[in-house]
């Protein structure tokens, strides 16, 4: 049976963030799980799992796609604990060019909450990476790859998709920054968190982080002050800062960075009005008691009134999430990505009139794709090569029967005799070929002999098989 390629989505266009996130695989269970599938799926012949804060995908290469598909959600609803009929109600699949087509737009940031968003190019190639190396993924997911991140880059290069790029760390910082913030809190310095940081610190806010491993968000700040993001850095203790106060100056030309200690993330909490928080803890960071806290701290002991504080703005960028969604209030507004539909939409709506140019890129590609595929086929290589062999014996003969050199009696004998040796010469390299047809380094050397042994010109020589590293996509 022919290799069909398959895909299995659930992302904010299906699936409600109550779900994604208990979609949501942990890092330090990404790899059991990835192995698993490879050995009790016996269907997949390859898999690329793509998990991230929106979306978490199959790309699969299978010869039976039903039996495929429910062996895959069996096995990830029994890893995750979810009944296989609701993942089936909220899963979206595709079958070949298809699902080609959604790989495709997803890693040109076409299939993105936020239209043109680059962030998901290196989360593909990570995804890509980690599934390589465990041996999950091979010949047709690297080709699949290949074209992807190269359609990615002519998506960017070619049309005005992502002119002023937005990103949803971006997004939530615009969201902020109408209430004029004058400091910020930031938990979790993973990519998202440092955008976060790096969108803050454009803007003119003194950025307060922390993170579990301490080092890390020393090693970022100390990278921040290299590059002349900022003039030092702080270390804080909760007595060093006091609430923030809607009179309190802004310094646009001079925004600081304090690291803050993780156990000291409760304390510290009632100095922000506005908190960024993108961990990838598997538990809540900010609890409701932690809220109701900064609720009570809120009254005058001594006259028992209610101290004015302006409200509080808490953004959760993380799946599962990091803050208690019972910590919302009348002040405490807790934002996640799929509230900020507003920015979103708008983002849309301005390059409403470059999608359709993408999506025109994008399904050239994948036409272009599935005809580079055929064209990988050993047999008209080697059909080629004995055709050269053959016209090659028959001008010689000929040449040498005029010259007088060969009797015209015993041209077929010439000719016999030199088909069986180009017959004997060409078998073992015909093997070969059909051989490494099926082995990883195949590509390369069959698209090169094209071009000894044929017309053909156009070459999508897959130069660096492991194309993640392909630092020019």
């Amino acid at each position: 049976m022919q290799l069909r390629y398959l895909t299995l989505s659930f992302s904010h266009k299906s699936t409600p963030i109550a779900l994604r996130e208990r979609l949501a695989l942990p890092q330090d269970r990404l790899s059991d799980f990835i192995l698993s599938l490879r050995d009790k799926v016996p269907s997949l012949q390859e898999a690329l799992l793509l998990n991230t804060c929106n979306r978490v995908e199959f790309y699969l290469c299978t010869r039976a796609p039903q039996e495929c598909i429910t062996a895959v959600l069996s096995r990830f609803g029994a890893y995750v604990g979810i009944e296989l009929s609701l993942l089936e109600s909220h899963c979206k699949s595709a079958l070949d060019s298809e699902a080609v087509h959604h790989i495709f737009s997803v890693v040109s940031g076409l299939d993105s909450i936020v239209l043109g968003e680059t962030q998901i190019v290196g989360q593909m190639k990570e995804a890509y990476k980690l599934c390589f190396e465990l041996g999950v993924c091979g010949q047709e997911i690297t080709r699949l790859m290949h074209f992807a991140f190269r359609t990615a880059a002519k998506v960017r290069t070619q049309t005005a998709i992502a002119k002023a790029p937005l990103s949803i760390a971006s997004v939530c910082v615009k969201k902020s920054l109408e209430s004029a913030p004058k400091r910020a809190l930031v938990l979790g310095i993973g990519e998202m968190g440092q955008l976060v940081v790096r969108h803050l610190l454009d803007s003119g806010v003194s950025v307060y982080m922390s993170n579990r491993t301490k080092s890390k968000a020393i090693s970022f700040a100390t990278t921040l002050l290299e590059e002349k993001k900022i003039t030092q850095i702080t270390h804080v203790i909760p007595g060093d800062l006091s609430p923030e106060s809607s009179a309190e100056s802004k310094s646009n030309s001079n925004p600081q960075l304090g690291i803050i200690e993780w156990q000291d993330i409760s304390a510290c909490l009632g100095s922000f009005r506005f908190v960024f928080s993108a961990t990838s803890a598997q538990e809540l960071i900010i609890t409701q008691d932690m809220a109701r806290a900064l609720d009570s701290s809120r009254i005058d002991i001594a006259t028992h009134t209610t101290q004015s504080t302006p409200p509080r703005q808490w953004f959760d960028l993380a799946v599962p999430r990091d803050i208690d969604e019972a910590c919302a209030s009348d002040r405490i507004a807790v934002l996640c990505v799929d509230d900020l539909q507003q920015i979103i939409e708008k983002n849309r709506s301005q390059k409403k009139a470059h999608v359709q140019e993408a999506y025109g890129l994008i399904g050239m590609a994948v036409r272009e794709y599935f005809h580079w595929i055929e064209s990988l086929d050993v047999l008209p290589l080697i059909k080629s090569m004995r055709q050269k062999a053959k016209e090659a014996s028959l001008q010689e003969v000929a040449r040498a029967v005029k010259k007088g050199y060969l009797p015209k009696e015993q041209e077929e004998e010439v000719l016999r005799i030199l088909h069986n040796a180009f017959n004997v010469f060409l078998h073992n390299p015909t093997l070969n070929l059909k051989d490494l047809s099926h082995h990883e380094e195949g590509d390369i050397i069959i698209e090169a002999l094209q071009k000894v042994f044929t017309d053909k010109t156009q070459s999508n020589l897959l130069n660096r098989y492991k194309c993640e590293y392909d630092t020019t996509l």
